[in-house]
């Protein structure tokens, strides 16, 4: 399986990195855990559970943030489509992500 990464993911990328400017310790541990999560998919898709307020996703707690993908096995795909604060109206946030999945 490949990774790929949905814009909306660089976008909440970016927003995390500003938001734990000044904590680098924090930001360090978080993005060495994610992207360790993150690399396990490659051999394990479905290492992580699937999301129950929206099935089509699966999700990965990092510390404060959950990180969410999808498997397009047929095309031996898992996209990775949000890092959200877990602390935030999460439902709300992927809403938009999956009616665009949907769509698809």
């Amino acid at each position: 399986m490949k990774l790929e990464y949905i814009s909306t993911f660089y976008s909440d990328i970016t927003d995390v990195a500003s938001f734990l400017e000044e904590y680098p310790q924090k930001a360090k541990r978080i993005f060495e855990e994610m992207d360790k999560k993150l690399s396990n998919l490659v051999d394990n898709p479905e290492l992580y559970p699937i999301y129950e307020d929206f099935p089509i996703f699966r999700r990965i707690v990092i510390e404060d943030y959950l990180a969410f993908y999808t498997i397009k096995e047929q095309a031996g795909i898992i996209e990775i489509h949000r890092l959200i604060n877990g602390k935030m109206d999460v439902p709300s946030k992927l809403s938009v992500e999956a009616n665009d999945y949907n769509r698809q």
